[in-house]
């Protein structure tokens, strides 16, 4: 993997951060977890940044909540931003806010590449480039396994010639369950993304997320909360007093800890649109994670809801 500068300057950060808190499974209350990257030395942050609904255009009063957002999110450590061109206008309002902010050496930016043909592949990856203004993207993803058979060798294309860091697949449909199976068993990928919840969508847990442990390959978390009904469901519960025990101090806090806590995953994207949502979340990532023992608590809790 070639370096360059903007990723010395991350893994020097990132290398600071780990040694601030040790190698054991807690962080302290002014630093955010961390994980590595199996095919690498690099650690991230446990909570980032998804972003499908920063597809706002050039409506600047969302413009500026977002940019709020943003900026909360860097001040308090986050570098994982998520996004993809299938996000509507996503890519542009991220690469423009950035761009405002000045923090694009500071990020871990993640996209995808979501159509057919190696021709048009090479172009949509250039246009994520252009649109979130960066020469050297953290990782390139192919969304929902979209003619992954040419996508696969264009990413590591593009990662040969030090344009792309890490490679990986996502998918978020159960539907196609198997088939990334049989993707992970026959192709070194970097990372996979897939859902995770202690809510609705444990599946992941039963061959994919042990798999990616298997073969080393990093997990990004999607939709830990599953979905806006669930926090209508827990609305009118309390949460469990032996909650703090790990450090919950939200429902937010009580879904991503059980999401993050799973020995396979590496960091988690839930969606952040506002300043108080993203100071709720990165809340998750310090203190310490579920123990096994309290994961199966948290599932006999939420299920008996």
């Amino acid at each position: 993997m070639k370096i360059s500068r903007r990723h010395f300057t991350k893994l020097t950060i990132g290398g600071s951060l780990a040694l601030a808190f040790g190698q054991g499974a807690r962080a302290s209350d002014d630093v955010l977890g961390q994980k590595g990257i199996p095919s690498s030395v690099e650690k991230i942050p446990i909570v980032g940044l998804g972003t499908n609904r920063y597809g706002v255009g050039d409506n600047q009063e969302q413009r500026a909540m977002l940019r709020e957002a943003l900026a909360t999110f860097h001040k308090l450590g986050g570098t994982v931003i998520d996004t993809a061109p299938m996000y509507r206008s996503s890519e542009q309002v991220l690469g423009d806010l950035i761009e405002e902010l000045g923090i694009r050496d500071a990020l871990f930016m993640a996209t995808k590449v979501d159509v057919n043909g190696r021709q048009e592949q090479a172009a949509r990856m250039q246009r994520s480039f252009d649109r979130l203004k960066y020469d050297e993207i953290d990782l390139m993803q192919n969304h929902n396994l979209i003619d992954w058979q040419n996508a696969i060798p264009a990413m590591r294309e593009w990662q040969e010639e030090g344009r792309v860091r890490y490679v990986g697949i996502t998918s978020s449909r159960e539907s196609q369950y198997e088939e990334m199976e049989r993707i992970m068993k026959n192709h070194d990928l970097d990372f996979i993304q897939i859902n995770y919840s202690l809510a609705d969508q444990r599946r992941s847990d039963q061959r994919l997320l042990p798999l990616a442990a298997d073969r080393g390959m990093a997990v990004l978390v999607n939709r830990p909360f599953g979905g806006g009904r669930v926090f209508r469901k827990l609305g009118g519960a309390e949460i469990p007093e032996w909650a703090q025990d790990f450090g919950a101090e939200s429902w937010a806090q009580f879904l991503l800890k059980y999401a993050l806590s799973h020995p396979a995953a590496t960091a988690a994207i839930p969606g952040m649109t506002k300043k108080h949502h993203v100071e709720d979340n990165m809340q998750a990532a310090r203190g310490r994670l579920p123990t096994p023992a309290e994961r199966k608590r948290q599932e006999t809790f939420f299920d008996s809801l």
